[in-house]
């Protein structure tokens, strides 16, 4: 972890109120405005991944320490599966917006043009059927939302594929 010298490198000191990680001082009011317009501070509490991550990358500090060693500490307490938060992290470092998805396993985001992605996060080695994820797509599909696939290796590389459910007609030779 990483000990900040001044509140001031950061945006937000947070700390740890009820289990939910709180705003304690806001050093950059329109940085906060638009955490609190995308929903992501509600009643001054900040979204779990979000404010983690936010830690991760050092624009927020709680404890007075920032850095991964302390977001890893926080993934730990809040029981995050690794592999859910190294994907939420990286498609916010791709600029993106990420929130909860609606099934287990998953992350909604936007594309550039306002469509919905439904990311289902896999790690790899872990068992899973066709079937689950046909039946994960077609749900993410009636939904609304582009299906991907993101999976993530025992390095923390993350792949992504696109899932769909094509049905194929039989040839025949009948005419």
């Amino acid at each position: 972890m990483i000990k900040m010298k001044n509140a001031k490198d950061t945006y937000l000191e947070l700390n740890i109120e009820e289990e939910k990680l709180m705003v304690k001082n806001c050093y950059d009011n329109e940085f906060c405005e638009q955490l609190i317009k995308n929903d992501l501070i509600v009643n001054n509490s900040v979204n779990l991944l979000e404010g983690i991550y936010l830690i991760a990358i050092e624009k927020a500090m709680i404890d007075n320490e920032v850095g991964w060693g302390k977001a890893l500490e926080l993934i730990d307490r809040y029981k995050i599966p690794l592999h859910i938060f190294l994907v939420y992290y990286d498609l916010r470092k791709r600029g993106r917006r990420v929130w909860i998805g609606p099934r287990d396993n998953t992350l909604i985001s936007e594309t550039h043009k306002l469509k919905k992605i439904e990311v289902f996060v896999l790690s790899e080695g872990s068992p899973i059927t066709t079937n689950k994820i046909a039946n994960w797509s077609e749900l993410a599909v009636a939904d609304s939302h582009i299906p991907i696939i993101a999976i993530v290796d025992k390095n923390g590389e993350i792949t992504y594929y696109e899932s769909r459910i094509y049905m194929l007609n039989s040839l025949s030779n009948d005419k």
